[in-house]
């Protein structure tokens, strides 16, 4: 078993309960006759003092990802498959209606002790990220019991994104178990009944980490106007129209995706309140302010400004000029959920961003609620990164 040392100063996180190891942090790596799994290893401070086992990425910037302190090497086939049970246990409390909700995360990393694998459930089937190699290796091995303990007929992967890193090829990623996915599958979202498209869009197919926030938007929206900015498959239009809203408006620079709203809307006799604007998100603001056009409610949801490496400030300036855009359509007294999903923009540097927003457009505002992914995205108290949403609902004051 190989066991990886790290760099004096670099295990104060993990003792603090971090789970990850960067690269920069080994400073040396020993083999010894312990069996184990190939790809666990173990992880120690620079005194030698064992930390736990974690999964190596050897080729990747996060090398080690922890998954067990135990004093001895865990049987990881056992552990895992434990967490899997506990997983989808836990959302069975959460969504135990399928007739209501049947779209939402199903595992969610290191939030489940199951670093490298995330899980949605769209309705009748899976849609995976084998995020790391070592949960790449046993994606059949996963599928097949994710498969037999949901009664989902099939089970898609997609790309995570950090495949290159991980030494997975790109090609090898494409993976479906049980029955073949359809292009489009029937869901359930509080009450919506949507079509969704699981082989397209981002991530999973469709956000879930939004759905509670879209609900309790929605149920704020009912006899207003609202503007969905960054809409995708309008979500939080759709929400709001159920709620009871006069009209929506969604904006997005995807036509696929605004399509997708419109038949969402249809499917759910919504159709006639909902319209649909193709473009750049500034752009079309621009034009809705020389129309001097304002709403109730504006919904501002971005994809992530940053670059995967590099400086923040050109990021950070995109967030700030948004949300000056957003605040100038809504109506006073109105609503603004404005939100992040990168983990690079801490909680206390988007207020900040927010406040510098409000400033700009001499707007009074008052939080009503901060707003994060829903208990089906656990995160640790001791990794924030994994608390990647970031949301504020604000009332500006007339």
């Amino acid at each position: 078993m190989r066991t990886l040392v790290l760099r004096r100063g670099r295990a104060k996180p993990l003792w603090a309960g971090h789970p990850w190891v960067h690269a920069d942090s080994v400073e040396a790596q020993r083999e010894d006759a312990v069996a184990a799994a190939a790809d666990l290893v173990a992880v120690e401070d620079e005194h030698g003092k064992r930390i736990g086992y974690a999964l190596h990425s050897p080729g990747s910037l996060l090398c080690a990802r922890l998954v067990s302190r135990a004093p001895a090497p865990p049987d990881l086939e056992a552990l895992l498959d434990l967490r899997l049970d506990a997983a989808i246990a836990f959302r069975r409390r959460l969504c135990p209606d399928p007739s209501v909700t049947d779209a939402y995360r199903l595992v969610h990393s290191e939030g489940d002790g199951l670093p490298g694998l995330v899980v949605d459930r769209l309705g009748p089937v899976l849609v995976a990220q084998f995020a790391t190699a070592p949960m790449f290796r046993r994606r059949a091995w996963l599928a097949e019991r994710l498969l037999a303990r949901t009664g989902a007929s099939g089970l898609l992967a997609r790309p995570g994104g950090h495949e290159e890193e991980e030494g997975i090829a790109l090609a090898d990623v494409a993976f479906v178990a049980g029955a073949p996915v359809a292009a489009e599958v029937e869901a359930r979202e509080a009450g919506l009944v949507l079509s969704l498209a699981p082989h397209e869009g981002q991530k999973t197919g469709h956000y879930v980490d939004q759905r509670e926030n879209r609900v309790l938007v929605g149920q704020l929206a009912g006899g207003l106007t609202v503007l969905d900015l960054f809409a995708g498959t309008g979500g939080f239009a759709l929400q709001a129209l159920k709620a009871g809203a006069l009209r929506a408006l969604a904006v997005d620079a995807s036509a696929r995706a605004l399509a997708q709203a419109e038949a969402n809307a249809t499917r759910n006799g919504l159709r006639e309140r909902l319209a649909t604007v193709k473009g750049d998100v500034r752009a079309v603001l621009g034009s809705l302010r020389g129309e001097d056009r304002a709403f109730d409610v504006v919904v501002l949801d971005p994809p992530s400004l940053f670059p995967r490496r590099g400086p923040p400030g050109a990021a950070l300036k995109g967030y700030r000029e948004l949300n000056v855009q957003a605040l100038t359509h809504v109506k006073p007294g109105g609503l603004l959920a404005t939100f992040t999903c990168s983990g690079r923009l801490p909680r206390e540097e988007f207020l900040e961003l927010v406040r510098a927003a409000a400033r700009e457009c001499h707007a009074e505002l008052r939080v009503l609620r901060e707003l994060t992914a829903g208990p089906d995205h656990p995160w640790s108290l001791a990794a924030p990164e994994g608390r990647y949403l970031t949301g504020l609902l604000l009332r500006v004051n007339p």
